[in-house]
């Protein structure tokens, strides 16, 4: 026995009229010819042969259920979370604590009095007041912490960077 899982997209169609569905699907073709169409409510075998001989793929009047939803995690507040590349250029400043996703571009700059986190290449300017930054270091980017510039001390490793009561950690934590 050998089984495959897929992941499909599927749209969901409740048909009331055969001719408003046929007018409405006909310039769509090329595009769902990519989605599983789960067709609800009346299909007829004009609509039938259309979808067979344009060959889309379909199902009828299944009955789905829904995965129960997961509940949604709140931030702590005062994060801002920045799910999008930070580009040559931009600033953003703040005092929340900032979370990149996405890569911070040489010439940008992140300015913040809360912590600052970075889970892709950080090659802007970043500069932190806060308790900690967690960042890999790229071969252009400008560290300042507590008004320190880190530059000398770190290379392209995943740091943390912290203040205690003997003064600014540097902490490597993956090669």
């Amino acid at each position: 026995m050998q089984i495959n899982q897929y992941n499909v997209s599927v749209m969901e169609i409740e048909i009331k009229n055969e001719e408003e569905f046929l007018q409405f699907i006909k310039p769509k073709i090329p595009l769902l010819k990519d989605y599983l169409l789960h067709l609800k409510g009346d299909v007829s075998r004009k609509i039938e042969n259309f979808l067979d001989m344009n060959r889309v793929q379909y199902v009828k009047n299944l009955h789905l259920t829904q995965l129960k939803r997961v509940k949604k995690q709140e931030l702590p507040i005062g994060v801002e979370v920045c799910d999008r590349v930070v580009r040559s250029g931009e600033e953003i400043v703040t005092r929340n604590t900032v979370l990149c996703l996405k890569r911070v571009n040489d010439g940008a700059s992140i300015k913040t009095s809360g912590n600052f986190i970075a889970l892709d290449s950080m090659d802007g300017t970043a500069e932190c007041s806060g308790n900690f930054m967690l960042f890999k270091k790229g071969p252009k980017s400008k560290i300042i912490f507590h008004n320190h510039v880190l530059d000398n001390f770190i290379d392209g490793c995943l740091y943390k960077v912290s203040l205690d009561e003997e003064g600014i950690v540097i902490e490597k934590i993956k090669e």
